[in-house]
């Protein structure tokens, strides 16, 4: 029997706008089966026809959604050109590791015209997504979100939001039926194309055409006045010492100034980059996401739930909804103690489950502004919904909690703080660790080579796949720049050290299981180990309910000032996991390394899997 999956009807029943939603059959009780076909073809998200990657022939690729518990199963028939991978980031993948979708590490590349059956049990809940692992290949489209619906009888929190029963009842039904956003900056050129531009010019290219909510946008381009006047204070000052006038019309840095900051010592090629790839911009209308919500819950307590999903490449955002806060009910798919904000900084990868109370009906726009360094751009979705159902919505002037830099339009606005971010159900953290391994984050040459500890993982390794596998062909004693190797059980800090400054913030991704930031500060890190770190600087650190995460950015390092974070995590998922910066460039760049977790308890590997 083939039948929608759960998340196609809850949203019609909910009267949503819908994303696609990927056709499910559900094999047996407890299992659910997902056809994807990837093919390549012509599309125009923000109104400029390009080579994209469709999913069963949409963009972006379809919703899956299943329930905590059930098996999944994920069978991806390639039809590109192209090699490829499929990579479920933030799920667990405990006790099939060779579903996790990175070439080299723990698969060989889907060829053309093949196809890879993943496997996985969605212990999980909570929101996540899906997107390739395959030189920038989501750049191109290749991502979609997921939705792991939780167990009835699993705790939540409710009750930390308020007492009142209509309220609690409003709230839970809300959040069975969470909308997926998926925010993402889209160009003009595939990735292919970029990263050989790239190479060209001798120089990262951090310049976007516009920002898409679920597959829409357009490209805005702002007069040279409003981008003056959007400049933040170190933008304007990196200009002054440069003697630079404006950003490009595009709204980006210019590159010449990208290069100086980061790589000052390489010679780059101007000439090499086409005009229409950061130095001019032509507007076009595009099409604009609208969130229609048309029914609720049948009190009078009205809300919404959404899962913001930032499948970003590069940029970072503020993103926030006019006249609207925002609970926050849970970070990378775990619930945690609601905090209510104004607005929310969101990087490549986080995922933030947001439930919204909806009491004055209208139109209000869901703003996104970048805050990276890199580039001026800010667009817009609409929230619509008419509580009553009398009549059209409202038109009115809406009062933003945020400008379009994405500073705050007035002191009262108020800012998700991941520093304050507690766990709803603590798990315990070990007060010590097992193991310490400390990462040289650095530039490697030209600005778009990046190293996490010291030296670039190369394609090679990660991005071919064809020949050895680490998960097929574990080698437990290199110990090199690019290798970690760990026991079963125990608990492992990863130091976080800039090593060239400047640096921009980094935001480190863990393959296989979740972290926790403990600690974090301004400056070197003489000390070799975190508890020697927490005992010379105690305020620094937070070992009894710090943030846990799949995800965390590492704090800018000026001129002046380097940084370190430390997380730790406890190896509970045997097998090879990538640990990586998830900005698509700097990816591709090298920024990652292989770590063999649970060297004494190495899984076994399927055949169908090894033969592949």
């Amino acid at each position: 029997m083939v039948a929608l999956a759960r998340g196609g009807w809850l949203r019609l029943a909910l009267g949503l706008t819908t994303l696609s939603t990927v056709f499910a059959e559900k094999v047996c009780y407890g299992r659910r089966k997902f056809e994807l076909t990837l093919t390549v073809g012509k599309y125009a998200p923000d109104g400029v026809e390009r080579d994209m990657i469709l999913v069963n022939g949409a963009f972006p690729a379809p919703t899956i959604e299943v329930e905590q518990g059930e098996h999944v199963d994920v069978i991806v028939h390639n039809k590109m050109v192209h090699n490829t991978t499929v990579h479920f980031h933030g799920i667990d993948m405990h006790a099939s590791p060779w579903s996790d979708g990175v070439p080299g590490v723990t698969q060989r590349q889907i060829g053309t015209g093949e196809t890879y059956h993943y496997k996985w049990q969605a212990t999980q809940y909570g929101s996540y997504w899906y997107h390739a692992h395959q030189l920038g290949q989501v750049e191109d489209g290749m991502y979609g979100a997921i939705v792991i619906h939780p167990k009835k009888e699993l705790p939540k929190p409710w009750s930390l939001i308020s007492q009142d029963a209509k309220v609690i009842e409003a709230i839970d039904f809300a959040a069975k039926k969470p909308y997926p956003l998926l925010l993402a900056d889209h160009r003009h050129k595939t990735a292919e194309e970029i990263i050989n531009l790239s190479h060209k010019a001798n120089l990262e290219l951090p310049c976007f055409d516009s920002i898409l909510f679920n597959g829409k946008g357009n490209v805005n381009c702002l007069p040279p006045d409003e981008l003056t006047s959007l400049l933040t204070p170190q933008q304007a000052n990196t200009l002054k010492v440069n003697n630079v006038t404006n950003f490009t019309p595009k709204g980006c840095m210019p590159p010449q100034l990208i290069s100086k900051t980061v790589s000052p010592n390489v010679t780059i090629n101007l000439a090499a980059l086409p005009k229409d790839v950061v130095d001019s911009c032509t507007p076009t209308k595009g099409s604009k996401e609208v969130i229609t919500v048309h029914k609720h819950h049948a009190s009078d307590e009205k809300w919404f739930a959404l899962d913001i999903i930032s499948a970003f490449h590069l940029l970072t955002v503020m993103v926030s909804i006019d006249e609207h806060p925002m609970w926050i009910y849970a970070v990378d798919g775990d619930y945690i103690k609601p905090q209510l904000v104004h607005a929310l900084q969101a990087t490549n990868g986080d995922r933030f489950s947001v439930l919204v109370r909806l009491d004055k009906p209208g139109d209000y726009p869901i703003r996104v502004s970048s805050v990276s360094n890199s580039q001026i751009m800010y667009s817009s979705a609409t929230l619509r919904y008419n509580v009553n159902e009398a009549g059209p919505v409202p038109e009115r002037q809406t009062v933003p909690y945020i400008k379009n830099n994405g500073f705050a339009a007035s002191n009262a606005t108020v800012f998700y703080s991941q520093a304050k971010q507690k766990q709803f159900v603590v798990d315990p953290i070990k007060q010590t660790a097992d193991q310490t391994v400390k990462l040289f984050m650095r530039t490697a040459g030209p600005s778009f080579a990046w190293a996490l500890n010291k030296t670039i993982l190369p394609p090679s390794v990660l991005d071919h796949g064809t020949e050895a596998v680490v998960l097929f062909e574990p080698q437990f004693n290199d110990f090199d720049n690019t290798t970690i190797t760990t026991k079963n059980g125990t608990w492992v800090d990863l130091i976080l050290i800039t090593d060239t400054i400047p640096m921009p913030p980094h935001p480190i991704h863990k393959h296989g299981n979740k972290m926790w930031q403990i600690g974090n500060g301004i400056g070197p890190f003489p000390w070799a180990t975190a508890a020697e770190a927490a005992a010379a600087v105690p305020q620094n650190f937070n070992l009894v309910d710090p943030p846990k995460r799949d995800g965390f950015t590492t704090a800018q390092a000026t001129p002046t000032n380097a940084t370190w974070t430390v997380l730790r995590y406890q190896v509970t998922s045997p097998g090879a996991w990538l640990l990586h910066c998830h900005v698509q460039s700097h990816l591709v760049g090298g920024m990652a390394v292989v770590i063999q977790d649970g060297a004494d308890h190495w899984p076994i590997v399927p055949d169908e899997y090894r033969k592949f």
